[in-house]
């Protein structure tokens, strides 16, 4: 008589049919695409500026423009963080919102986007708290690991402080991709799973432990596809600037105020494209993950309820009784 064991096999997961359900929901589901707006207007962006032989005269000029009206650039910042703040914060609800929208269509329940907003907002409070947690984390870490770099810098060793800063770059690249992977988990524990903030991190970061590989090998394909969709968009740049730079140059020439205009509206318009397409990846890439991780997060579940049960019963213990 043989024995049965009953060690789990490997699941293989199955990274091409992810990446192309999430393109068929977003396709189907297009009111998605509002979350990923709201997402990409809540994400901080960078922008390149170019060399300038004039540079320094135009840092002269700024100079003087901020001395003369600094009340007025202060009044400014203020406002721009103020509004970078709430469409952080409203970010945040769209994250929730679209997580559980691809949950449902992914499960073909009808779903729209006031209901996925309606659902954001009840996680809103506790993915705040998980973005400020692991905010103050990474903060902590870049003080700790700057450390011994300005103590070496200030002491004049530029070799020591070189060298540590090369350690600290190389113990501190990893520990972002742990801390990035274990933070989108624990945002779908909290959204898909409804669990604490602790829970949530824990059972996140147990999840990650078991599926580093996987988790590494479906972050890669998701940069492959943005640097294919990257490559893609390049003609398109090519021949939109093609026709602006002529058209350009023409306003320019003809008149310097139909020239502004022309130049105003066309920044618009590339800020516009722009963020059309982040609001597209975002959307994308957010219905990939939430699929990914309720393929990897199958063998899980058992786990998961266990801590939810446990979570429930504490609550109840902490529940006075009426009398």
């Amino acid at each position: 008589m043989t024995a049965t064991t009953n060690s789990p096999q490997k699941k293989q997961i199955p990274y091409m049919e992810i990446l192309k359900q999430a393109g068929r929901i977003v396709w189907q589901n297009r009111f998605l695409l509002w979350f990923g707006l709201l997402m990409a207007l809540g994400s901080p962006g960078s922008f390149n500026v170019g060399n300038n032989n004039d540079f320094g005269s135009q840092s002269d000029t700024a100079k003087n423009f901020f001395e003369t009206h600094w009340g007025i650039v202060l009044a400014l910042v203020i406002v721009f963080f103020v509004i970078g703040i709430i469409l952080f914060l409203i970010s945040l609800i769209a994250k929730a919102g679209l997580v559980k929208s691809v949950n449902l269509v992914a499960q073909n329940k009808k779903t729209d986007f006031k209901t996925g907003w309606k659902s954001g907002k009840k996680y809103f409070g506790k993915l705040f708290k998980l973005a400020i947690l692991f905010f103050l984390a990474i903060f902590v870490i870049i003080f700790v690991l700057a450390i011994p770099i300005i103590v070496l810098a200030a002491s004049k060793f530029w070799i020591g402080a070189i060298l540590v800063g090369i350690l600290a770059i190389a113990i501190f690249i990893p520990l972002i991709f742990i801390f990035s992977l274990t933070k989108i988990y624990a945002e779908f524990y909290i959204v898909l799973s409804n669990l604490r903030i602790r829970s949530a991190i824990e059972t996140g970061y147990g999840l990650f432990v078991k599926n580093i590989g996987n988790s590494i090998i479906f972050a890669l394909l998701l940069a492959a596809v943005s640097i294919v969709a990257g490559i893609v968009l390049l003609p398109v740049a090519g021949i939109a600037l093609v026709i602006l730079i002529p058209t350009g140059i023409a306003f320019y020439y003809l008149s310097k105020i139909a020239f502004a205009i022309f130049l105003g509206v066309a920044i618009l318009i590339f800020l516009a494209a722009i963020l059309f397409v982040s609001s597209i990846f975002q959307t994308y890439k957010t219905a990939a993950w939430t699929l990914f991780f309720q393929e990897i997060a199958k063998v899980e579940k058992p786990e998961t309820e266990k801590v939810a049960e446990t979570e429930l019963e504490e609550s109840l213990a902490a529940t006075p009784e009426k009398v």
